[in-house]
């Protein structure tokens, strides 16, 4: 007797659930998703102990009739596709028709719907995929799908299970997603009878400030981009705004939540040198590409997918993001010529001078290599009533008063007159306008500034060098040599002349001017232990060269700026000041951290209870 065997039914389904149903959340997911697809505009979620005990989705949505409702739950039964070609033009979220299967042969399930024109509907019960007992039932309009007592009959994936907080965490973030991709719907969740969202249907605007709350809201810049790859829209948070993980990171392709980890490293990329170390932004992106141009059917539980042009759609999101950050009032715009840079007198080092637009890095310059074409497609997510493009979508932000904490925060406008500069701790300069306090870190606001000269001056071969008089001598490990050999025209682009002199000796002949008097030997092993740590990461070779000279400008620019404990007087306070507004340069430094930090005279008023 042969050893292979056809599986049984009752199997088949629940090693179909161990693929769909992964936990609690993956149920609400897949019937969220249902509701969505039948065009519900009130969607009701109720969990009980987590999900474990009960999870219940009403929706108001089409219904079916008896016949449907009965086909629902058999194994690959949809009305989405019905050939092979439906696959590349899909516009629904479900479409195996295994879902309602595979939950049935794992639970208590109960599906309970009606028509519009049915005098009555039908409910169905099934007990751990057993055979559909339909029953005829007066209901409203819609379907309420129960599932209870989940996994019962599957201990070992039961024991994997986290604690309750823990699973309902996982369903508030599905059900909030959602949200935030259909404001059109209204949509209500409870957590053992006690209401955790309630969110009335409304405009994206709206939306955003009930599931992230209004004062978080009011940081984001919205965002709306037509590119080769994709059209692209929905907000970013400002640099200010960030959060210890990626889990605010929302994407959404033709409206279908996914994982993307292409997109994320996209979004990142676009923050470079905007973000503390281990800091994320929040993101809802919206990217409308064409259906045949990306396949959705790769996953079992459809959350990730493949781009057919996915360098395109990285490139598109990259420019989208960075654009906005680069284009909001106030942000990283040209200015009018900033101060003329003067000696320091006795500060170690001497300003750079910055008096044009910041230097436009690897991820600027996409613009440049995809001139922007409008996708085809006919997916238009609900971020504006459909009218005035994307002159309407911004208004929409703007009656919210969403976007203005954030540009608020990112810049001290030129012609605002600043006065009584003074020095704390030798490390913060503390100074004021008619309307607000600031204080600035000596370091990182003259790091950004060297930051952004070193790079403009790389892309105009325009830096100003200092040839040395006597060259350097550095001599390096066998390993520190050969990066060093690997990074040695990077190095040149920045200023700093380095031949190889022997072995693994080498001379440094000339530096950028500002770090002239410095220690060379020290200072070129510690570029090259930190050039050695970033190829350590795994960089690919086509962006190898860009990151090492970002990285090797953020470190030279890190040498050469004043250090805390350095004293300044206020003559020089002020020029490191002005120069950092009349660039309009982010509140950040290359590393992230802040530059410059604003409490309102209202705030202060408020803080010591002055009314």
């Amino acid at each position: 007797m042969g050893k292979i065997k056809s599986l049984p039914v009752k199997v088949i389904n629940q090693i179909a659930a161990g693929e769909v149903v992964e936990r609690p959340s993956s149920v609400v997911k897949e019937l969220v998703e249902n509701a969505l697809d039948a065009k519900a505009t009130w969607v009701e979620v109720e969990i009980q102990e987590g999900g474990l005990k009960l999870i219940k989705v009403s929706d108001n949505g089409e219904g079916m009739t008896p016949e449907d409702a009965q086909l629902s739950v058999q194994k690959h039964a949809t009305s989405k596709i019905f050939s092979v070609e439906d696959l590349s033009n899909l516009h629904t979220f479900g479409f195996r028709g295994e879902a309602l299967a595979s939950i049935a042969s794992v639970s208590h399930f109960e599906l309970s719907t009606r028509t519009a024109d049915a005098l009555s509907g039908v409910s169905l019960k099934i007990k751990g995929g057993g055979a559909p007992k339909p029953i005829e039932t007066g209901r409203p309009v819609g379907t309420t799908l129960a599932v209870s007592n989940l996994f019962f009959n599957t201990p070992a994936r039961l024991k994997f299970m986290k604690k309750r907080s823990t699973e309902e965490n996982h369903i508030v973030m599905v059900v909030s997603t959602y949200a935030l991709a259909f404001p059109e719907v209204g949509f209500k969740l409870t957590l053992d009878g006690k209401e955790a969202l309630q969110a009335p249907p409304s405009d994206f605007p709206g939306r955003l400030s009930k599931v992230f709350g209004r004062e978080t809201a009011q940081s984001f810049l919205p965002l709306d981009y037509a590119g080769p790859g994709a059209r692209i829209r929905g907000v970013v948070s400002g640099p200010t705004v960030t959060k210890p993980t990626r889990e605010n990171m929302l994407y959404f392709v033709n409206r279908r939540w996914i994982t993307n980890a292409s997109l994320g490293h996209a979004v990142m990329t676009a923050f470079h040198t905007l973000l503390p170390t281990r800091r994320f932004p929040v993101a809802v992106l919206f990217l409308e590409v064409p259906e045949d141009e990306v396949d959705v059917n790769v996953h079992p539980t459809k959350r990730e997918v493949k781009f057919s042009q996915d360098r395109a759609v990285y490139d598109a999101v990259v420019k989208a993001v960075r654009g906005t950050l680069l284009s909001a009032s106030g942000a990283l715009q040209p200015a009018p010529a900033s101060p003329t840079s003067q000696d320091y007198g006795d500060a170690p080092v001497q300003p750079g001078f910055l008096n044009e637009a910041p230097a436009a890095t690897l991820y600027d310059r996409i613009a440049e290599k995809h001139p922007g074409n409008e996708p085809k497609s006919s997916f238009h997510p609900p971020l504006t009533n459909g009218e005035g493009g994307a002159s309407a979508h911004m208004a929409a932000f703007e009656e919210y008063g969403l976007g203005k904490a954030s540009l608020q925060a990112r810049r001290i406008d030129p012609q605002v007159p600043l006065y009584n500069f003074n020095q704390l701790f030798n490390t913060f300069i503390v100074f004021q306008s008619d309307s607000e306090m600031f204080i600035a870190d000596q370091h990182t606001v003259h790091e950004r500034l060297n930051y952004e000269r070193l790079m403009k001056g790389a892309r105009e071969k325009a830096l100003e060098v200092q040839p040395l008089l006597m060259p350097v001598t550095v001599e390096l490990s066998a390993k520190e040599a050969q990066v060093l050999k690997n990074n040695l025209d990077t190095l040149m682009e920045l200023g700093m002349e380095v031949a190889p002199f022997g072995g693994n000796t080498f001379l440094v002949r000339s530096v950028p001017a500002d770090l002239s008097g410095k220690n060379l030997v020290n200072l070129v092993r510690d570029l090259v232990d930190d050039l050695a740590a970033q190829d350590a990461l795994g960089v690919k070779a086509s962006n190898r060269l860009d990151q090492a000279r970002e990285r090797a400008a953020t470190f030279m620019s890190c040498r050469s700026a004043v250090m805390a404990g350095d004293k300044l007087n206020e003559e020089q306070m002020r020029r490191l000041v002005d120069q950092m507004r009349a660039a309009n340069l982010p509140f950040t430094c290359p590393h992230g951290r802040p530059t410059i930090l604003s409490i309102p005279l209202s705030e202060l008023y408020r803080r010591f209870d002055r009314h």
